[in-house]
């Protein structure tokens, strides 16, 4: 890793912390994900609001920030929906093949095709998403399974945004918060709210504060400074984490299998943000 991506690096791990804990918190709340999912994109809209007066930040209006902002609602729309039907760790695994999208993406529109310890890494993350997957099939509903694909695949879309000449992170998120607040917003008047305990609204509360506001603020600083592929790849810690919250706090199994996909992608992250080996590079590079 160069030292110059640390920093952005560090941001983005942290924003990946924070987001991790989305399939619990929704799990933990009794009613509609897609209502939760309403009002924790209103409460991240404030947050970022106050973020945007606080560093005195113009709102930024571009093709780059509404594209990310469309990816970003889209994101939390599927996820949202994933998570009842899958469960809260194999729902932010699929959130997180964002990075095969990613590196798919770039190969076909920007023409950058990945160097080959990139091509292995992948490989080493997709096996172990494949090791994750197989033994929970079966206890998960296949819409939700696919429903987690789609989010993954939107969540590419941030990453790309985020790098346009005109964009901006803070007011890309902003649009998208807004849009899933808007888009959630159908489903609020079946909540009966005089039954939630204040444990719902706790969860709720950390939901839209934490995983969805202060995460994706870490996220915009991350994305300044590293790019698509490295911060897909940071964030595949994402799902590992959610999985471990996800036994902790709402008792969900895995398999042994689950644990040594987790570790391949792990290790798939790690050997990624590693410089490239000297006898991998093009022999016109080693000759210089």
């Amino acid at each position: 890793m160069k030292i110059s991506a640390l920093p952005g690096s560090i941001w983005v791990a942290l924003a990946a912390a924070m987001s991790s804990i989305g399939g619990v918190c929704f799990l933990s709340i009794p009613f509609s994900s897609l209502a939760a999912n309403s009002i924790r994109c209103f409460l991240a809209a404030l947050l970022s609001l106050f973020f945007l007066k606080k560093d005195k930040a113009h709102f930024v209006l571009s093709f780059s920030t509404l594209l990310g902002g469309l990816c970003f609602a889209l994101t939390t729309q599927f996820f949202s929906l994933a998570v009842p039907l899958a469960g809260a760790g194999i729902s932010t695994l699929l959130l997180n093949t964002s990075p095969f999208f990613i590196l798919l993406f770039s190969a076909l529109f920007q023409k950058k095709y990945p160097q080959k310890h990139q091509i292995f890494c992948v490989f080493l993350v997709f096996l172990g998403i494949w090791m994750i997957i197989k033994d929970t099939v079966s206890q998960g509903s296949v819409l939700g399974i696919l429903f987690g694909l789609c989010s993954g695949i939107c969540y590419s879309g941030i990453f790309f945004a985020a790098q346009g000449s005109c964009s901006h992170p803070p007011s890309a998120f902003l649009i998208g918060q807004l849009l899933g607040c808007v888009c959630g917003s159908i489903f609020l008047p079946s909540v009966n709210w005089q039954t939630i305990p204040l444990s719902g609204f706790v969860w709720l509360g950390i939901l839209g504060i934490v995983q969805l506001g202060l995460s994706y603020r870490c996220m915009a600083h991350g994305l300044r400074l590293v790019s698509p592929v490295t911060a897909g790849f940071i964030c595949s810690i994402e799902p590992v984490l959610a999985a471990l919250w996800a036994v902790l706090f709402v008792g969900e199994r895995f398999s042994a299998s689950f644990v040594f996909g987790s570790v391949l992608v792990l290790c798939g992250i790690l050997l990624q943000q590693m410089p490239m080996p000297a006898f991998l590079k093009p022999s016109a590079e080693k000759s210089h």
